[in-house]
């Protein structure tokens, strides 16, 4: 599935960006604001973004949008680690 967004030349023209990484950069940071909103997880948001979860995770970083990381996630962690 694609979704189509229609911008006018003015407006395109005014994203100080190449055409190419114009799309690329409006790709990373609809994936950001959903996850932000709680929309996506981690996963998804990065499949969306076209990122792994570490470069996603980078870009939240650098939009200042904390990580949705719960007690019940860290136990989980701990206990995936436990068995190693």
């Amino acid at each position: 599935m694609s979704v189509t967004l229609e911008m006018d030349e003015e407006t395109l023209n005014c994203i100080p960006l190449a055409p190419g990484e114009r799309e690329r950069l409006m790709q990373i940071e609809l994936a950001c604001r959903f996850y932000a909103n709680g929309w996506l997880t981690l996963a998804q948001g990065a499949t969306l973004a076209g990122l792994d979860q570490f470069a996603f995770g980078v870009a939240l970083a650098e939009r200042e949008i904390p990580r949705h990381y719960t007690h019940d996630d860290l136990d989980a962690d701990i206990d995936y680690a436990g068995g190693q």
